[in-house]
């Protein structure tokens, strides 16, 4: 069912009568190994979005897959049009913000092996696995100098140098949690520590041809059709 709405989307998002005249949508994604994706190793959930954004905007769509660390230059300098499910605290740069609509919950996990974390202050000092050029603001906020980071490239493999047993603590979106804990990559017992829950917004390239109130009017369709609560559930 969800397989079928992301191929909708993307049908739909294709070139026809009324797209033609415009340029793409360039939709750029993260590259991170983050779960679930299709078959050629990319995002489901930023797919199906990004299609459907595009074919709100009645354009076709261009995905543009970088490394995290080069995201926010590709917007900088005009080289995609919006990236979504951040917020300008994670990814300070020059560009515009749309409506937040995307909750995010990010959480700690914690090794069966040690007790569960009561607050966010009983991890100072401890090892935490990190994603490299990521930040944590909560995280720097509440242990300052004793916040101990691990990065690893992406997710995937932050989470399993955890699951090795490199580190007892690790900071990642539930959503990953959810999808790992599902396809078995993460053995059962662990703890989760929420460390908060907020609604995400798209960063919109200054240099884009595209308003951002017409991605918020994009948004705002995907929202009263139902069709983002459906998108959602891919993640």
């Amino acid at each position: 069912m969800l397989f079928s709405l992301l191929g909708a989307a993307l049908i739909a998002a294709l070139p026809g009568q009324g797209a033609t005249a415009k340029a793409p949508l360039r939709y750029v994604e993260k590259a991170d190994g983050n779960l679930p994706a299709n078959r050629k190793g990319r995002p489901l959930f930023q797919d199906a979005l990004g299609a459907a954004m595009a074919r709100q905007l009645g354009r076709p769509v261009k995905y543009v897959q970088l490394p995290r660390k080069r995201v926010m230059a590709a917007l900088e300098n005009g080289d995609g049009d919006v990236l979504c499910s951040y917020l300008p605290q994670w990814l300070p740069g020059e560009v515009e913000w749309s409506k937040p609509f995307l909750p995010v919950s990010e959480v700690v996990m914690s090794s069966p092996r040690v007790a569960p974390l009561a607050a966010l202050d009983d991890l100072r000092g401890k090892t935490i696995g990190t994603v490299l050029g990521f930040r944590y603001p909560e995280l720097e906020k509440t242990l300052g100098k004793d916040f101990v980071r691990d990065d690893a490239p992406s997710t995937m493999l932050s989470i399993r140098k955890w699951s090795a047993g490199r580190f007892d603590y690790v900071i990642t979106p539930r959503t990953v949690v959810d999808s790992f804990s599902a396809e078995k990559i993460i053995a059962p017992g662990y703890h989760l520590l929420t460390v908060y829950e907020v609604k995400t917004m798209c960063a919109i390239s200054r240099k884009s041809s595209i308003s951002v109130a017409e991605f918020n009017a994009a948004i705002e369709a995907l929202e009263k059709n139902g069709e983002l609560t459906q998108i959602m559930k891919l993640r």
